[in-house]
């Protein structure tokens, strides 16, 4: 995949995930999301874990995560974590 294409696939996981965000359940409320083809795959504790998650299962890095919240919260490079390498 391009990189152009893994900027658009990452831009999908944001556009879902803010769209899902009344539909998580409150009890993960300050977790990160782990997001792969516009799905939640998983919450982790810290930034850190979400993104060691996704090296793991994604090794073409095509993830992103979001921390769960009723605002936006930038995270950086990890919003967008496209090649962030091994956490």
């Amino acid at each position: 995949m391009t990189e152009i294409g893994r900027k658009r696939e990452i831009e999908k996981n944001l556009d879902y995930f803010l769209k899902e965000m009344s539909n998580i359940p409150a009890e993960y409320s300050g977790k990160i999301a782990l997001l792969r083809h516009q799905n939640i795959e998983g919450y982790y504790d810290t930034v850190a874990d979400a993104v060691r998650a996704g090296n793991k299962l994604y090794p073409d890095m095509l993830f992103s995560v979001q921390k769960v919240t009723n605002f936006p919260v930038n995270l950086g490079g990890y919003s967008y974590a496209v090649s962030v390498g091994t956490a």
